[in-house]
């Protein structure tokens, strides 16, 4: 089933969201826990998506300890395994690293369900070939399900009324098919765009594809528990109810860009700020003795290449705008904070990398002698 998703566009967004919240998340901390995954972004889904990816990692690394030399199946060493596996669980402390690619796996897999549910739940029916649809497979979709939740609910109830504890894929795909046209499975997208725009802008324009091909708008018994048996608990504290709002979020989404340097709100810029080092106490952009009078005249053309291309997502345009505004601020602070609270946010920017320290260095040389 075709989901009409540019996938290109929807890798680039993917990327660039997860950016954003690791430049935050791992500023002060090497290592971030379980309890901080399940809170990692505003977005459930994609927090639901992490701690999925991470049980199936956990379920495997069990099922590796197997050895045909071993007895398994004796009640003590299943005991032991059990409350090994459980207590690893409970001390979960994943590296940047390792998280990238499981986040930004997370937020295509929210996208995709938020936009083509039909063809992310046909995947999920789908994902082991000739393997049937079970109550326990049903049951794991609705439990790692947030978004369109009734669609899943609805398959697994289907299943249960058949009285039958599997049925084929074909079966569970023709169930799919007869339940995506009923709007009270089908969530309302506006408060999930404007989750996922809180964190970074989400252009639906950029990540559809019309059908022409254009792009278009347990018990009380004291037994050791998993880290995944109790998330759950967590994730389903009761959430502040969503503002009432007048207009859908692909008609606000602009505005809410356009308010990012608010104070009205916390908005992005300051739940996700990168505290940059004052210009009196920086030791990380060297000391360059001579000051220039403009950035935009200091700027050699083999780092404009690298800035256009690594920092503006090549478009010459957008560079030049952002060097004439910083020419046009008073002091090293204010530059600064119009480096991270517009263009950093705007463009994902890793703030500790090559490009953004060598623009630091440009700048700080127009204001050398504040």
């Amino acid at each position: 089933m075709p989901d009409n998703l540019n996938l290109i566009a929807l890798n680039q967004y993917a990327a660039r969201f997860t950016t954003t919240i690791l430049n935050e998340m791992y500023r002060d901390q090497d290592t971030i826990s379980g309890a901080g995954l399940l809170k990692l972004t505003p977005v459930r889904q994609v927090n639901l998506g992490i701690l999925n990816r991470l049980f199936d990692a956990w379920r495997s690394n069990a099922e590796q300890f197997r050895s045909p030399y071993f007895d398994f199946t004796n009640e003590e060493v299943k005991k032991a395994l059990e409350d090994f596996m459980n207590t690893a669980s409970q001390h979960i402390a994943v590296k940047r690293a390792d998280l990238e690619p499981i986040l930004s796996d997370s937020v295509k897999d929210a996208l995709r369900l938020l936009l083509a549910p039909e063809s992310y739940f046909e995947d999920k029916i789908r994902e082991k070939q000739d393997a049937e649809f079970t109550h326990e497979k049903a049951e794991h979709l609705v439990k790692y399900t947030h978004i369109h939740r009734g669609l899943a609910e609805a398959m697994l109830a289907r299943l249960t009324d058949s009285g039958s504890n599997s049925v084929y894929q074909t079966q569970a795909v023709s169930w799919l098919y007869e339940l995506k046209g009923n709007p009270d499975l089908i969530d309302d997208l506006d408060p999930y765009l404007l989750q996922f725009s809180d964190v970074f802008p989400l252009n639906l324009s950029d990540l559809r594809i019309s059908e022409s091909g254009r792009n278009t708008s347990t018990s009380g018994r004291n037994e050791s528990r998993s880290f995944f048996d109790s998330a759950f608990n967590e994730l389903d504290a009761p959430a502040k109810p969503a503002p009432p709002r007048a207009e859908p979020a692909s008609a606000v989404i602009g505005e809410i860009i356009a308010k990012t340097n608010s104070t009205e709100k916390d908005s992005l810029n300051s739940r996700y700020k990168v505290e940059l080092p004052k210009h009196d106490e920086d030791k990380s952009y060297g000391s360059v003795p001579v000051k220039v009078e403009s950035i935009a005249g200091s700027i050699p053309l083999g780092q404009r290449f690298m800035f256009v291309n690594q920092l503006f997502d090549k478009n010459s345009e957008h560079f030049d705008k952002a060097i004439y505004e910083l020419d046009m601020v008073k002091s090293f602070e204010e530059a600064q904070n119009l480096i991270w609270h517009r263009y950093a946010s705007k463009y994902a920017w890793d703030v500790n990398g090559e490009a953004v320290t060598a623009l630091l260095a440009i700048v700080k040389r127009k204001f050398s002698g504040q």
